[in-house]
């Protein structure tokens, strides 16, 4: 199944010790999100309801903060987001004022093709935070992410607005069904043993 696959590699990339590729981030980690994050109720991304059921299967930011690091194509792919550095352009960009609050939605969706994240950004005591949609919504709502916890802003405030975000996308790859591996398997014996009686 896609969702056994992308919590495969989802834990790869929670165990990726640094992300070198990100400009400024020598010894950057990806941190998974606190689980209300991603839970009814209380989902920062949602269907857009009262509700607020979740859109999204899985969150990670990147640590240390880092007011400088934007939400593009390059800095997702370095960071390697659930395990991926594949991710492309999903056809949106907010630019602020972003605000605490607002709507996302999905250009074209195609969850039969592609996998689809939303990838926020702030700015000081923040990194990227992005959000793996669980393809049960193609439009929704989001409230920010950046929060303490998980952030830690000294004191005053506990809520920073979101200056932009970004949709990226990537080809999803199929895994056969263990099902269709065990068939695989066997026509491979039954070849193997239709070999030896012939020769």
């Amino acid at each position: 199944m896609r969702f056994n696959r992308l919590l495969i590699h989802a834990g790869a990339a929670l165990t990726a010790a640094a992300l070198s590729g990100v400009p400024g981030q020598v010894n950057a980690v990806l941190i998974t999100c606190p689980a209300p994050f991603v839970a009814d109720t209380t989902a920062k991304v949602h269907d857009g309801t009262l509700a607020k059921n979740t859109a999204a299967s899985a969150c990670q930011y990147i640590d240390p903060p880092d007011n400088s690091n934007v939400a593009n194509v390059a800095n997702v792919n370095a960071a390697a987001f659930f395990g991926f550095a594949d991710w492309m352009s999903g056809g949106i960009l907010q630019q602020g004022p972003g605000g605490a609050l607002g709507s996302w939605t999905i250009p074209s969706v195609d969850f039969a093709a592609f996998d689809y994240m939303l990838t926020f950004k702030n700015g000081n005591d923040t990194n990227l935070t992005s959000f793996l949609l669980n393809e049960e919504f193609s439009s929704g709502g989001w409230d920010t992410p950046f929060t303490e916890p998980p952030f830690d802003f000294g004191g005053g405030s506990t809520v920073h607005d979101v200056s932009h975000f970004s949709l990226f996308k990537r080809a999803t790859e199929e895994v056969p069904e263990p099902s269709a591996l065990g068939l695989v398997g066997l026509s491979l014996v039954l070849l193997a043993l239709s070999r030896r009686k012939t020769a």
